[in-house]
């Protein structure tokens, strides 16, 4: 018997064989163990800097959190090889799963995840009455264990900033950013427009997922009252349904972190330090930002700063962090004893896109019970099959509730459960549905097809808040989401919801006897169906957050109250520090927020770039000698 046989034990057939179809057997699995192996591909990751990082060494920028925005930070600050560089990041190299687009949801409630909870008496009841709100904690950040949605938004999102005080992030003003990182594999798009909105020539590679069988349904549907599709959502059509970019090629993730640090990992220059959870930024009595205090390996070390420190930490640590360095609101560091530096709206105008999760059952479609197998057959060796797509979801409608309108306020996501489908139980696990919801959906799935619709809120009016939980970095914050807390908001999902569930007597629905399931809500069963007092208890159970948060370091001038950074990402009041990520959008984008992350990492870098290349490297801000 071969080593292989005796490793794997393979299981000794009646049938008798002289050789030929047992080899083969035997290679097919060699074959699938060896691409099983190659998949994650952890050699094209930045060695980890932590190991040779000493106490008090100088650098020209420290950039703070290796996620959607910092790994562009990072890669562009290092383009430059007369500057040293220092990314820090809390995890360590995305786990096996963040590379399988369809097992997005795997990394969840894992160490690659910071597993934040938000608070919140206006939504997740359903979720067992807990807002969970999962985080990246790995290189690359959220866009590691996100579903890769590429969407920009659109040209009313970045005018409305501007107009806002924040001069050059005007829709023309970014777009050019949004195509430096852009690779996009599907030619017609670079081309159509003579390249005005794609390009062919970035790091990031964006391609669009498989097809799905079940799209049909949905865009009939929605054809059918009037909508029509729109081949490119990413361009000057905003309303319609649409097949969405991915940040996915070959059947692989493209996180921020694969585009812009692997590529960049053979740079003596940059030096990515993993595990290293940063507990403030170093400020002198000038109120100049001279480095930053991490731990790592349990000893608490120091790093410096000749030019800038940059904090691309997220929507929730880059507060986090600017609180516990003396630079928030007053009354909350008093609190926490935490002395002052510099008095700021930090944590404020928190900003998500909620969620209200409806379900449809339709006529059983007939399922192959093998398909699981043939889908990591075909992921392992072709980079194709339903592992390599996250299902329907990659069917997305941005609508208006108002018809007549031309920019949406509405984004539906999709999903579809075959009968008996094995990811129901998954898909509820996920979202931690209760005993009585997730029992429903199981016994309904049992002899019929499930859908999934999540009727999402584009534009928000109600903001909220981040909140220290102490004084050490160690204790995870407050987050006060505020959902609904302006009427309006909660209006415009009810009406929303409404059009959906209404799609039942569409033809497109009746051909597979469509039809809304109503949900075991306890508290729901005294309130007539359909009148807005059941709404309104149904969203409180199935609302939640679609993991976009944002604001909370907002970007505005001075005499906007409400900001934190100014039109250059400079904090106000305090020098040679910046904030470059999602925390810095005064108002949320129209679509999933990665995309706009990455274009903010790429402006906010071209922005520090400009403003120290008249310098030399000798010739800083400050340094770790003159300022500690």
């Amino acid at each position: 018997m071969s080593a292989f046989n005796q490793t794997f034990l393979l299981p000794q057939c009646a049938a008798r064989s002289v050789g030929p179809a047992n080899q083969l057997f035997i290679q097919l699995i060699q074959a699938l163990i060896t691409a099983h192996c190659t998949i994650p591909q952890p050699d094209i990751w930045p060695i980890d800097y932590g190991p040779t990082a000493c106490d008090g060494e100088t650098f020209d920028f420290v950039v703070v959190g290796a996620g959607s925005a910092g790994c562009v930070v990072a890669n562009r600050l290092s383009e430059n090889p007369k500057w040293k560089v220092l990314l820090v990041e809390g995890g360590g190299d995305p786990p096996f799963e963040s590379e399988v687009p369809a097992m997005f949801a795997a990394n969840q409630r894992t160490e690659y995840d910071w597993q934040f909870y938000a608070e919140s008496n206006t939504a997740c009841k359903a979720l067992n009455g807990s807002c969970f709100w999962p985080r990246g904690k790995c290189l690359g950040g959220s866009s590691a264990i996100n579903l890769m949605l590429y969407v920009r938004g659109n040209v009313r999102d970045y005018d409305r900033w501007a107009e806002m005080g924040n001069e050059g992030w005007d829709y023309e003003s970014v777009l050019p950013f949004f195509r430096k990182s852009e690779n996009n594999h599907f030619s017609q798009f670079v081309y159509e427009h003579n390249r005005r909105y794609h390009s062919d020539a970035g790091l990031l590679n964006v391609d669009f997922y498989g097809e799905s069988p079940f799209a049909k349904t949905y865009i009939d549907a929605g054809i059918e009252d009037g909508y029509k599709f729109i081949s490119d959502i990413n361009a000057d059509e905003y309303i319609g349904y649409t097949k969405v970019q991915g940040t996915c090629y070959q059947g692989r993730r493209q996180s921020s972190a694969k585009a812009f640090l692997a590529t960049a990992k053979n740079r003596t220059n940059l030096h990515v330090l993993k595990y290293g959870l940063v507990q403030k930024v170093l400020l002198n009595k000038k109120n100049q930002a001279y480095g930053i205090e991490y731990v790592c390996n349990g000893k608490v070390i120091k790093a410096y700063a000749k030019r800038e420190v940059i904090m691309s930490a997220g929507a929730i640590m880059s507060p986090v962090v600017l609180m516990l360095s003396g630079i928030g609101p007053k009354k909350d560091l008093k609190r926490q004893k935490i002395p002052l530096k510099c008095d700021l709206p930090v944590g404020k105008h928190l900003l998500d896109h909620i969620y209200t999760l409806i379900f449809f059952q339709f006529d059983p479609t007939p399922s192959d019970p093998l398909a699981a197998y043939d889908n990591t057959y075909n992921l392992a060796i072709h980079n194709t099959g339903g592992l390599t797509n996250v299902g329907v979801s990659t069917l997305s409608a941005f609508v208006n509730t108002d018809k007549t309108e031309t920019l949406p306020n509405i984004q539906l996501m999709y999903f579809w459960f075959t009968k008996k489908s094995p990811n129901i139980p998954a898909y509820i696990r996920t979202r931690q549905f209760n005993y009585d919801i997730a029992k429903k959906l199981t016994d309904i799935n049992e002899n019929n097809d499930v859908g999934a619709i999540l009727v999402s809120l584009l534009h928000p009016n109600s903001t909220g808040s981040i909140q220290l939980n102490s004084s050490s970095i160690n204790d995870k914050p407050k987050i006060y989401p505020n959902y609904f807390s302006v009427p309006s908001d909660l209006k415009t999902m009810i009406k929303a919801i409404r059009h959906q569930v209404s799609y039942t007597i569409s033809k497109s629905y009746s051909a597979k006897h469509g039809k809304f399931i109503m949900l075991p809500l306890k508290e729901c069963s005294g309130f007539v169906y359909d009148t807005d007092e059941y709404w309104k208890c149904y969203i409180t159970y199935m609302a939640a957050t679609e993991y976009h948060p944002v604001g909370t370091c907002k970007m505005g001038p001075k005499s906007d109250r409400e900001s934190v950074v100014d039109e250059r990402l400079r904090v106000h009041g305090v020098q040679g520090l910046r904030v470059i990520d999602a925390s810095i959008m005064p108002y949320i984008t129209s679509g999933n927020t990665n995309a706009p992350t990455i274009m903010i990492g790429e402006k906010g870098a071209a922005m520090v770039i400009e403003d120290n290349l008249p310098f030399s490297s000798s010739s800083t801000s400050s340094s770790s000698s003159s300022t500690s």
